[in-house]
């Protein structure tokens, strides 16, 4: 029950508050958590890699994009910026957070009942991750990919 109320806690702090430091040490918290309880910790990983890959793409897209703040590096008409550098961190640690998160509640199984298909949905979406370059190979429109990808969901369901 501990934890699964500092879970939710945790979970809530990391969508509420802006504070680098404080999703820096959310980021930590999360993962020796998920280290000390998540036996499944290099299998979500190496499922991962390639949504990691094409996030770090968003990033160097994101840096160039936000252009508010003290200049310190600029390149043709693009500039890197201390702000956009601190968004870029603040959006990079949300998102890692709630993944591990959401792994550490898969791995404990908190969620009973109702709740319980809720780990089922989480084990289905990081199995259909590679999924997501079928996209590229077969120069799916997006309405048709995400109704391949449901479809998946929904048969394993």
């Amino acid at each position: 029950m501990l934890l699964k109320s500092s879970i939710g806690f945790i979970f809530l702090l990391t969508i509420l508050t802006s504070n680098i430091y404080i999703l820096i040490i959310v980021a930590g918290l999360m993962i020796f958590s998920n280290l000390l309880f998540n036996k499944n910790l290099k299998y979500y990983i190496k499922k991962m890699k390639y949504v990691f890959l094409f996030y770090l793409t968003t990033i160097l897209f994101q840096l160039f994009m936000i252009q508010d703040g003290e200049v310190i590096f600029k390149f043709y008409n693009f500039y890197i910026t201390w702000r956009g550098i601190i968004q870029i961190g603040i959006n990079f640690l949300r998102i890692f957070d709630i993944l591990l998160i959401s792994w550490l509640i898969n791995a404990q199984n908190i969620f009973t009942g109702r709740l319980q298909r809720y780990n089922e949905l989480i084990d289905t979406i990081l199995e259909l991750i590679p999924e997501v370059f079928v996209l590229f190979k077969k120069k799916m429109k997006f309405k048709s990919f995400f109704r391949h990808i449901l479809k998946q969901i929904e048969s394993k369901i």
